[in-house]
């Protein structure tokens, strides 16, 4: 099909780069801080967030911000299944203005590293200097704003259960994280609000800030095209999350909560190949991008304290397992149901929603949510696609049984992990574990 190319403008003044005639399919610009319209990447309200904690990361920081969502802008505005020769696979060119091109170009085999890992893309990135806006790092001299309380710790909080029950146990433990959760739009806003709110009532002499880091892409004016994978989503999540850490008290820690099994995320069948599974927090990508912010200087360390634990495991060891119960959480893939009139909710069938599902079993504990689907009820799974992620579960579980060596290799070909992958092969056959008694009872 040919490449693509995204040129990012800085500034009302930048007048980006030539394209060599005929290299590609199609290009499109995107601007950044200019005139405040529909056709640009939306920042406003990050920053205003960013001013009012003052947070202030150095420029190479900022670069990386505009980097991320340059990379998210046509990870999103692409579509695979139009713009590849295998229907997935794309050739993206990105052409972007930082601060100081010869340390990015530096960078540039790492973040064409991770790019390709996450998203299964061919990525080719070219650097230029900014022409205006020296300084772009959001800056705040009124006396009344500023955080509250002296932290070196940033947890995401994506109104997830997983995320919710590593903000819950940070409390308990006596820390005040700042707490940050990524919105593009409306699905999954309100579940980070009310984590938030359930925070505040469960922790009510705990003070504790959550920035909205409200990051939109414009949808007109780019390609054309819009792609529903998002698998570059974790790139620009993560820098939100570094970036708001690297303005703390140095060194700093950036606490990514998941579980082990959806960590790893392994392909439940050899259809499931490469970034077809998405890879938003696997160990082997969560260790570039250590790689990109101690290359950068930022002084964050990334952790994620729930590597070696299953979903049902963190919820059995849950500080306050009733305020996770009782807290609209969102853990679904395709958590809208707008389309239907439903609203947003678990559809009950997707690899999260089983996982979530196996999760209480494990626990113990009746869940306070509803799902679209009942797993249980034979006429609920009436078509293929809500039966496909109970097959490929339970087809992994069958192979793994006759041949536990095969997880073993089905763990090292998703990335590297070291010589030692007994931990990773360990939570995830617990994981499977429960998986497996969820759906003993599951028809088909």
């Amino acid at each position: 099909m040919g490449k693509f190319a995204l040129v990012t403008k800085l500034g009302q003044e930048d007048t980006g780069v030539t394209l060599p005639a005929n290299k590609y399919v199609q290009s499109a610009v995107v601007t950044v801080l200019a005139n405040r319209n529909s056709s640009e990447i939306k920042l406003e309200k990050l920053f205003l967030e960013m001013r009012r904690l003052k947070l202030e990361p150095t420029e190479l920081v900022m670069d990386l911000l505009v980097i991320a969502c340059s990379m998210y802008a046509a990870d999103t505005r692409i579509d695979r299944l139009k713009s590849s020769d295998d229907s997935w696979t794309r050739q993206i060119d990105l052409f972007i203005p930082v601060s100081d091109a010869e340390v990015w170009n530096r960078q540039k085999p790492l973040l064409r590293k991770i790019f390709g890992f996450l998203t299964g893309d061919i990525w080719n990135i070219e650097f230029r200097e900014r022409t205006e806006l020296p300084v772009i790092a959001p800056k705040s001299n009124l006396s009344r704003f500023g955080m509250p309380y002296t932290t070196d710790t940033v947890c995401l909080l994506s109104g997830g259960m997983d995320s919710f029950i590593g903000a819950i146990n940070l409390m308990a433990a006596g820390e005040q994280p700042l707490f940050l959760g990524h919105a593009k739009s409306s699905d999954v806003s309100p579940n980070q609000r009310f984590c938030e709110n359930a925070l505040r009532g469960g922790f009510p002499d705990v003070i504790f800030r959550r920035i909205y880091a409200f990051v939109r892409i414009p949808k007109a004016k780019l390609f054309g095209q819009e792609e529903k994978t998002e698998r570059g989503r974790s790139f620009l999540f993560l820098t939100l999350g570094g970036m708001c850490a690297s303005s703390l008290a140095s060194p700093s820690k950036l606490i990514v909560p998941e579980n082990g099994l959806i960590s790893l995320n392994l392909p439940l069948t050899p259809l499931r190949v490469g970034s077809h599974s998405t890879r938003t927090t696997h160990p082997y990508y969560m260790g570039l991008m250590q790689e990109l912010f101690n290359g950068l200087a930022m002084g964050v360390e990334i952790k994620n304290p729930y590597q070696f634990k299953t979903k049902g495991e963190m919820l059995s060891e849950c500080a306050k397992q009733d305020l996770v119960r009782t807290t609209q959480t969102m853990s679904c893939s395709h958590p809208s149901g707008r389309f239907q009139r439903l609203g947003n909710g678990h559809c009950g069938y997707c690899v999260p929603c089983l996982i979530r599902q196996a999760s209480y079993k494990r626990a113990g504990i009746e869940e306070d949510a509803n799902y679209r689907v009942d797993i249980f009820d034979q006429a609920d799974l009436s078509t293929p696609t809500r039966k496909d992620n109970i097959a490929a579960f339970r087809y992994l579980i069958r192979k793994v049984e006759q041949k536990p060596d095969y997880l073993t290799a089905l763990i090292r070909v998703t990335g590297s992990l070291g010589m030692d992958v007994e931990p990773y092969f360990s939570t995830y056959r617990r994981g499977l574990l429960e998986v497996k008694a969820l759906l003993e009872n599951v028809p088909g």
